[in-house]
């Protein structure tokens, strides 16, 4: 389907397009800079460095995510022929495949390690024979997730970049 529609409202929508991108992804650099300075802090500090996170992930960087993915549609629908161009095609396949581990893998990872971080501080730690606290041992393997997640989604995202500037096919 292929509107008629005015060349200011595709720029328009391009424009939002690229600020949902700068905005969302360019603060998904930030978090695990946040994460690495928190875990050389109290664990208390740690967890509310975790917990800020979460939160304030939500509105500046899952939320603009979201809408980059929808205004990328939508300019995609306003442009003529641009559903015709392979790299748009794959570059949207692999957005929902990023929407699918962030949402299915990296965020309930992070949720459960917010949750153990919780734990550790309001001292419900479980003791372990002549070791750390079962929490210190889980944190430290959802942390490897953590990083492992992320970095697939940064991948993603920098292979989507090169599709998006470049236009390779």
């Amino acid at each position: 389907m292929v509107l008629a529609v005015d060349q200011a409202v595709i720029n328009w929508v391009v424009f939002f397009h690229v600020l949902a991108v700068i905005v969302g992804f360019g603060s998904t650099f930030v978090w695990p800079a946040l994460a690495s300075y928190g875990r050389t802090q109290e664990p208390a500090v740690a967890y509310a460095f975790s917990s800020a996170s979460l939160k304030l992930g939500k509105v500046l960087t899952s939320y603009p995510i979201y809408a980059a993915g929808a205004l990328g549609l939508l300019a995609a629908i306003l442009i003529d022929g641009a559903f015709k161009e392979p790299w748009l095609s794959i570059s949207m396949l692999l957005y929902l495949v990023a929407l699918g581990v962030s949402l299915g893998l990296h965020t309930p990872n992070l949720k459960a390690m917010n949750e153990l971080q919780r734990q550790l501080v309001e001292g419900e730690a479980t003791p372990t024979q002549g070791g750390p606290p079962a929490q210190v041992l889980e944190l430290q393997e959802r942390g490897k997730k953590a990083g492992m997640f992320g970095g697939i989604l940064h991948l993603i995202f920098a292979i989507i970049l090169i599709l998006m500037v470049v236009k390779p096919f």
